[in-house]
């Protein structure tokens, strides 16, 4: 710590040049800290995601709608537990900005299939009872500050009713939680509610999706296939997946995730060593006389040396950890905007944290390293003479 403000003061000769460094060397470590932390927490999601799920859409894509009478046929293949047709209203709450999404689903057989669902026994009972009804994840009612009884109107984007109205009134009248609460932030409805209001409506009696739950988890593939193959000589032809490859398909239509974040990164780390590598051979070579008088007042070569080592990574390790820390505050935010899309917490995960101080530290050693091999080798007489 001694030599500390010897260090300290070469970062200050140049100041623009220190904070301009300072500063893309932050928002590259932000970058990898954000980038790194959403991978992390795709990976969780799909790590949550149950093989005993089923997902059935329409073959023809995912905008294409499938008649309600499909349930029932699913109902009878052999190793299908339970089924309820899905519907979204998405809407908005309060104000345009405020995206609220109620999933329609037949609420006792939703339950009945996502098991890790944790609910009071009267608060379900109570929603099979109440039409209108609406059971909140309590992440989402503690964002809103909802409870129960309170009515919740969406303004809807893409489910009408009769006459053309698009206002849905909605009475909470429980919350389930999760194993992790904040996961818990959807807004779930009745099924049968939202389709007798659309009566007459294009949409009446159809589905977006069918979610299945399997006997047992290990014949999940044959049950998805014999879904399939139910429907495949009719005009309703049908695609099933479980939970976790559906999730993982919507993924790869974007692209590799975890190829194009580490590409991405490597790209800015790699430019990044050019930038520091540059900044601390400008200021080696402006302090040469001075490093000349420091080896003449007793300095020794090694020591010459790592002063500049000190000062590669105290510029680097510094602005990394400035960056990692705007990133962790950052994703929770992120996460935030994302929570109606049923994406739960992100963070930068500890291995992240340590991955990130590391590629910091060999950063500063690769691009700090030449300058301080040149400052070791100094000869006193040729810097002091400007040679």
């Amino acid at each position: 710590m001694k030599y500390f403000y010897i260090v300290w003061g070469a970062l200050r000769r140049r100041p623009a040049r220190t904070f301009l460094t300072v500063l893309s060397v932050t928002t590259a470590f932000f970058l990898f800290g954000v980038l790194q932390g959403i991978n992390v927490g795709l990976d969780t999601i799909l790590k949550r995601l149950n093989v005993a799920h089923l997902e059935v859409v329409s073959r023809i894509g995912m905008t294409e709608t499938m008649p309600l009478s499909q349930v029932a046929r699913i109902a009878q293949v052999p190793g299908v537990a339970h089924v309820t047709p899905l519907w979204a209203v998405v809407g908005s709450y309060q104000r345009p900005s405020n995206t609220m999404i109620a999933l329609a689903v037949d609420m006792d057989a939703m339950t009945r299939i996502y098991t890790e669902m944790k609910m009071p026994p009267e608060q379900l009972a109570k929603m099979l009872r109440t039409r209108s009804g609406a059971i909140v994840g309590k992440a989402l009612a503690q964002k809103h500050g909802w409870k129960i009884g309170d009515r919740i109107p969406i303004h809807s984007y893409n489910t009408f009713h009769t006459d053309g109205s698009a206002d849905w009134v909605f009475d909470i009248v429980g919350f389930y939680d999760l194993d992790l609460s904040d996961w818990a932030t959807r807004m779930w409805v009745n099924y049968d509610y939202v389709n007798e209001g659309r009566t007459g409506s294009k949409d009446k009696d159809k589905a977006m999706q069918i979610l299945v739950g399997v006997q047992d988890a290990n014949r999940s593939a044959q049950v998805s296939q014999a879904i399939d193959d139910a429907f495949a000589s009719t005009p309703n032809q049908t695609a099933t997946q479980n939970e976790k490859d559906f999730v993982s398909g919507l993924l790869r239509q974007v692209g590799d995730i975890s190829f194009l974040v580490n590409g991405i990164v490597a790209a800015v780390l790699f430019t990044l060593l050019f930038l520091t590598s540059n900044t601390m051979a400008q200021s080696v070579r402006e302090r040469i006389p001075e490093l000349a008088v420091l080896k003449t007042m007793g300095f020794s070569d090694a020591g010459v040396q790592w002063l500049v080592l000190a000062e590669a990574l105290l510029l680097s390790v510094l602005s990394a950890a400035l960056g990692l820390a705007f990133a962790s505050m950052a994703l929770p935010v992120i996460a935030q905007t994302l929570e109606s899309q049923g994406i739960g917490p992100m963070h930068v995960p500890a291995l992240v944290l340590s991955a990130g101080i590391g590629a910091a530290v060999l950063l500063a050693i690769v691009s700090g390293v030449l300058p301080a091999r040149r400052a070791r080798r100094l000869e006193i007489a040729a810097a002091l003479a400007g040679r």
